[in-house]
């Protein structure tokens, strides 16, 4: 049996910030299940980055959080959206389980 080495262009890995209704951090993630330790070493910096772009004092605060936790602790998990009937147009997500209807794998950091 012949085998060939394929090469395939590393997935697009774009972070996304996820901030509660009453504005505190709550996690930062890239979507689908990836080994933690392969996104480590400059998952800090994109996480800051993904906050601010939300906000310049969230990098701020993120920062300080990160800091303060001796470092990000990257892990894997689900996500699902949840409606909010309070805030017109806002997307909400809730951790979930794989089970759940509309879950979807992500790999990244809860600060809650």
């Amino acid at each position: 049996m012949l085998a060939n080495v394929l090469e395939y262009p590393a997935p697009s890995l774009t972070w996304q910030a996820l901030v509660t209704e009453d504005g505190e951090p709550f996690a930062a993630f890239v979507r689908g299940h990836f080994n933690p330790c392969s996104l480590a070493g400059d998952a800090e910096d994109y996480i800051v980055k993904a906050f601010g772009d939300i906000a310049p004092q969230f990098a701020d605060d993120i920062k300080e959080i990160i800091d303060a936790a001796g470092g990000a602790v990257i892990s894997q998990f689900w996500l699902r959206p949840e409606h909010a009937d309070r805030i017109d147009d806002a997307e909400f997500f809730v951790i979930a389980t794989a089970g759940q209807r509309r879950a979807f794998p992500v790999t990244g950091v809860r600060f809650q």
